[in-house]
């Protein structure tokens, strides 16, 4: 069967033959794989960001402060997180790759336009760059072997040591590690055999080293994921994950597995998403800035078009509502499927980009009366935290709205990206109403 897409595997494995670790002599030759651009969605937003502000083959870091911003809203940090990190470290990849040149600390020549093509095009071809680059770095230097072996061992403990075998052959080629007593060479080998154990379906592997029983999940090849440098109160909001094309991915990197795969019959794929939500965050930046700009179109060169499903915000919020919670309204318990309604906790006017219109994690599947009670806050809202249902004074009497008194949904609800959106929703209340009851 010939491959899915070898079109991008061939310009993929043409860019990474000539590559090496002993290239990262000097800190102008760039740098493999490191903690921030291991992640597919780092590079996939750093690139697209790229295309968007470069200035012909020109890209120049003369506002930190929004690729800062940019960065801390995407992935929900906290302010002391290391923000800067992700296109510091994103840019190094692309020096390794020789997509683009350095030419100055805040200049960089774009010399490879397909690189950055294909990492913006889309959150699959961003990992399976990735994956290609790993698989070819690994057999350049002779690591196959030994990744071969960790893959095909039984047992856990014999994972682990096939995986420490692998550490010592791949610290005695990675020029970084000067001293191999430092942690950097316990996590450093790290990175590259998580990106391909994705694919592959093998286990995790902790920065300490130690193989995990658990298999890698594609919240591991992320960046976007909870962790000690995001917002410590609020869930990530990173539900676009979700849209990762497992099918596409395999059946594209077949070829190149060291495993065997169950094959993919049928390819679900849509980008849509992820695009929207890179793409508005920089719409908003520019209407900000009162800039309207000529933007480099890009090609669907490497893009998979065949599958995609068309997507309306409408659409798209309702079934996601009906696909991840249950078909039942939280509030009073009604159940008829035809006369739930897909009700925006945050209001569709009031959203600022597409992700919070389109998330269903903005929404609750509600009976007619909840969702009038329920809209724009006019009588009702969630306590973020605890679920506790709050209304207004005047219907406190109503007997027809008894049933409210002391009523708190599933915690299931809460426990998840709504919370930010009840939050909203929650704060807007309470600026709308002097006074209620609870």
């Amino acid at each position: 069967m010939a491959q899915f897409n070898q079109e991008l595997t061939d310009v993929i494995l043409e860019k990474c033959q000539n590559l090496s670790l002993a290239n990262q002599v000097s800190k102008t030759d760039g740098r493999f794989l490191a903690d921030k651009s291991y992640g597919f969605d780092t590079m996939f937003f750093v690139t697209r960001y790229i295309q968007r502000f470069r200035f012909g083959n020109i890209y120049r870091r003369d506002n930190i402060a929004r690729e800062n911003e940019y960065i801390r809203d995407l992935f929900c940090l906290r302010p002391a997180a290391q923000v800067k990190n992700y296109f510091t470290e994103g840019l190094a990849l692309l020096r390794f790759l020789n997509a683009v040149k350095k030419i100055s600390n805040s200049e960089y020549e774009i010399i490879d336009e397909d690189i950055l093509e294909i990492y913006s095009s889309s959150f699959e071809n961003a990992y399976i760059f990735h994956y290609l680059l790993c698989y070819s770095i690994f057999k350049k230097h002779g690591l196959l072997k030994a990744y071969n072996n960790f893959c095909k061992a039984a047992t856990l403990v014999d994972k682990q040591k096939a995986y420490d075998k692998y550490v010592i052959l791949y610290d005695t080629q990675d020029v970084r590690i000067k001293n191999p007593n430092k942690l950097w060479s316990i996590f450093t080998p790290k990175y590259p055999m998580v990106i391909l154990n994705y694919a592959n379906r093998q286990n995790m592997v902790a920065r300490t080293g130690k193989v995990s029983k658990l298999q890698v999940t594609r919240k591991d090849i992320a960046l976007n994921v909870k962790g000690n440098r995001a917002n410590l109160e609020l869930p990530k909001k990173n539900s676009y994950l979700d849209d990762l094309s497992e099918s596409y991915i395999i059946e594209t990197l077949r070829p190149f597995l060291i495993t065997e795969i169950e094959k993919y019959e049928e390819i679900k794929y849509t980008d849509e998403f992820s695009v929207d939500v890179a793409d508005t965050k920089l719409d908003m930046f520019d209407a900000r800035d009162n800039v309207i700009r000529r933007r480099k179109s890009q090609s669907n060169k490497y893009k998979y078009t065949n599958g995609v499903k068309t997507r309306t915000v409408q659409g798209e919020f309702r079934s996601g509502l009906l696909l991840k919670t249950p078909h039942i309204c939280p509030v009073c318990g009604f159940s008829y499927r035809d006369f739930l309604i897909a009700s925006h906790i945050k209001p569709y006017a009031k959203c600022e980009d597409t992700y919070d219109a389109m998330n269903p994690n903005n929404g609750l599947l509600m009976c007619p009366v909840c969702d009038k009670l329920f809209e724009s806050a006019n009588y009702i809202t969630i306590e973020p935290s605890t679920g506790h249902v709050i209304h207004t004074d005047n219907i406190d009497s109503e007997k027809d709205f008894q049933y409210l008194h002391g009523k708190t949904i599933d915690y299931n609800y809460i426990d998840c990206e709504r919370r930010h959106y009840l939050k909203w929703h929650y704060d807007y209340f309470m600026q709308k109403h002097s006074s209620y009851s609870n």
